[in-house]
């Protein structure tokens, strides 16, 4: 056999194999890249949710932070004095029996 005969032979093989890989490589690479977007589509819905929630779960623990701060804010003068949260109207003398005006 020539080398012309022999290129006359494997060059039409080549251009059936490579023509039969892209009639079936392409439709598979197609399927491969929907499943991949379609499972990022998912993940980043997944991620979404998750981030309602914790944001719902800040706002819900902020929200019993405000109610607890509010309800400590509300007890009793004396008791905020002796809690030491709210300093007395009147300040006490240093002694008892003298005066800061001597």
């Amino acid at each position: 056999m020539s080398s012309s005969n022999l290129f006359g032979v494997v060059i039409p093989a080549l251009a059936t194999i490579v023509i039969v890989l892209l009639a079936f490589g392409l439709p598979a690479l197609a399927i491969v890249v929907v499943k991949y977007f379609k499972l990022r589509e998912r993940e980043l819905t997944i991620e979404m949710e998750h981030r309602q929630k914790s944001q719902q779960q800040e706002l819900a623990l902020e929200q019993r932070v405000q109610r607890l701060e509010d309800a400590l804010t509300s007890l009793d003068r004396d008791v905020r004095v002796r809690l030491r949260i709210e300093e007395p109207a009147t300040p006490l003398p240093s002694h008892p029996g003298t005066s800061d005006f001597e």
